[in-house]
């Protein structure tokens, strides 16, 4: 069997509203026609986008209360096949509201038991020793209660399972992920620097910093660098991928878009370079769009178009 399922883990999993609001202001009453209402968190931007992309995907993560059945049921409602954790709390709800091509996020934290963590650390390594799956991405935060040293504990555990891990994560949960060595990381110049307690000013210092991780044991560093793309480092390469010039909508999850790029392209046998720009393209086209990975394939394939990748000689 082709290991060709993308396992997106959502550990702190929502119901997030966007609110298209032209004319926001704090203090001011502002009236719109509807809100968009979707299954959100970091791994289910990145299970809708790969589907987009021609992938096969997975939902996991942990659900609670009315919330929590509320987001199973759309998830199911959708076509995606899914196998969640359920706990005894209430999944959290966040707000975005997207005005003048930026957006102002609202997040509640999401609460767990340690136990809850175990259960979904459990259930995530039956699903990975399945023949089926090719890469699992855990994305995100994790909710209040998880154990402190998490999710290090899974990363060792899935390593021996012989399947990609790829994190997306911040702060100390990408910290302990990082000193656990995944096989890949994707993340933000602001989110590593701050995780790493580093200054990255200039592209090279990002590059020298992925270069040390690579070094220290793993196989893929990614950083987004927003507007100007996206960096890769491997043993044996260093890509920058840069999207085409954009007015931005919603940029709301376009970096799990770039996840979902990267990897379903090289689930499909592309070679890293191309995965990179495809998953640059991927990001920039969900930027045109309200509401998270929402973006029309047709349309990736314009930007895709006009999407570089540089090898660089650093």
């Amino acid at each position: 069997m082709k290991r060709e399922t993308i396992v997106c883990v959502t550990p702190n999993a929502a119901l997030d509203r966007t609110l298209v609001v032209s004319d926001f202001a704090i203090g001011h009453i502002s009236r719109i026609p509807n809100a968009i209402a979707v299954p959100g968190g970091k791994g289910l931007n990145v299970l809708r986008a790969v589907r987009i992309l021609g992938g096969e995907s997975l939902a996991m993560g942990l659900l609670g209360g009315y919330t929590g059945e509320t987001v199973a049921a759309m998830v199911a409602a959708d076509g995606y096949p899914s196998h969640w954790t359920f706990f005894a709390g209430e999944t959290r709800t966040c707000t975005i509201i997207a005005a003048g091509g930026a957006s102002t996020v609202i997040n509640e934290s999401g609460q767990i038991s340690p136990a809850d963590w175990t259960a979904l650390a459990d259930d995530i390594c039956r699903v990975a020793a399945r023949d089926d799956v090719y890469a699992v991405c855990l994305c995100g935060s994790l909710p209040d209660g998880a154990p402190p040293a998490a999710p290090s504990d899974l990363v060792a555990r899935i390593k021996g399972a012989g399947v990609q891990l790829w994190v997306d994560s911040s702060k100390r949960t990408l910290m302990n992920a990082i000193a656990a060595k995944p096989y890949a990381i994707k993340v933000n110049r602001a989110e590593i620097a701050e995780a790493l307690g580093v200054s990255l000013k200039t592209r090279r210092d990002a590059v020298k910093l992925a270069r040390s991780l690579v070094s220290e044991g793993i196989r893929l560093v990614v950083i987004s660098l927003g507007a100007e793309g996206a960096l890769m480092i491997a043993d044996d390469l260093a890509a920058l991928a840069t999207p085409p010039a954009i007015q931005p909508v919603d940029p709301v999850a376009s970096g799990d878009c770039l996840h979902a790029g990267l990897v379903t392209a090289l689930a499909a046998g592309a070679d890293s370079a191309e995965a990179l720009r495809r998953g640059v393209a991927a990001g920039a086209v969900n930027a045109l769009y309200a509401g998270g990975a929402q973006f029309a394939y047709a349309h990736f394939l314009e930007i895709l178009d006009q999407t570089r990748v540089e090898i660089l000689r650093d």
